[in-house]
């Protein structure tokens, strides 16, 4: 049964170190309704002493109140805001709590960049605020698009738009200035990596500015939930997956070096690929690859 809890944060921002531009995340919730069952973030409900990612969700009512004292601060230097790390902002609790309204105005206000990262096309409600934002700092949005079958889609993302919809809202924030991109992440073994070129090819006839793979990594207790998945719904692959993932969570070098080969055909082919931090050092802009190291090691949740 879902449960919504309503607590207090002690802090809006987490800062991290990554080589990709951004140096903070905020996240309004915790926990995600979407039940994406490759989802990296089921591992942070354990600091909140719960168990039920995607049941139990956690909103920070006061975040805009403490977020514009960090923002108002002297030493707040304007760093890249990541919004979207742990769970997606634009998830159905927003549809009731509008939190994320305040949180751009802010942005607005204190001429903050961003990057946001979502599958709910939620996000269009905000188009204006966005889209105001985009004319006075860089600001990136992103959709993660991991097929474009929908019936495997809703299979996998359970509570998720369909791609297409995805793919609809990003060509609708194509109208602002704000860079836009798809993240086909993770690409799943077997199941979704001969996909792969299809989004890349659908991407580059929607103009997307770029488009960025990873594979499928399974750490803690995702690796549980998926394994489980993939044994209930295609058994056919669960032993390839136990013979192809080491105990780290990652692919074995053979399939792994494979896999990012084809990846890296694929950005040249269509000329979509993302930016280096250096590249992106003229406009401050950057992306989230999927389950970075030092988001699995949040510190500050309230």
């Amino acid at each position: 049964m879902l449960k919504y809890r309503e607590i207090n944060c002690k802090s809006a921002l987490n800062k991290i170190d990554n080589e990709y531009g951004f140096c903070y995340d905020l996240n309004i919730y915790r926990g995600c309704l979407h039940k994406c069952y490759y989802c990296f973030a089921v591992y942070s409900h354990k600091y909140i002493n719960s168990r039920d990612f995607f049941g139990e969700i956690f909103v920070k009512k006061n975040i805009a109140e403490v977020l514009e004292k960090e923002l108002s601060s002297r030493n707040w230097n304007r760093d890249m805001i990541n919004l979207g790390s742990v769970t997606d902002n634009y998830q159905e609790a927003e549809k009731d709590y509008k939190l994320m309204r305040d949180v751009l105005k802010l942005l607005i206000r204190y001429k903050t960049p961003m990057c946001i990262s979502t599958k709910s096309d939620l996000i269009l409600r905000d188009f204006d605020l966005i889209d105001e934002l985009s004319n006075i700092v860089p600001v990136r949005i992103a959709s993660t698009i991991t097929t474009l079958d929908e019936k495997l889609s809703s299979l996998i993302e359970p509570n998720v738009i369909s791609p297409q919809k995805r793919f609809d809202m990003l060509r609708e924030f194509k109208k602002t200035k704000a860079i836009v991109a798809v993240h086909t992440m993770p690409v799943m073994p077997f199941i979704t990596e001969d996909s792969v070129e299809d989004i890349f090819k659908t991407a580059k006839s929607y103009g997307i500015d770029y488009c960025a793979a990873d594979a499928l990594k399974l750490r803690g207790e995702c690796r549980k939930i998926y394994l489980n998945f993939v044994r209930k719904n295609f058994p056919q692959h669960y032993k390839k997956y136990l013979y192809i993932y080491g105990s780290d969570g990652i692919l074995k070098d053979e399939y792994r070096e494979k896999l990012y080969s084809k990846i890296k055909l694929l950005e040249e082919k269509y000329n979509i690929t993302y930016k280096t931090k250096e590249e992106l050092n003229t406009e401050n802009t950057v992306y989230n690859r999927y389950n970075n190291k030092s988001l699995e090691e949040e510190p500050s949740l309230f």
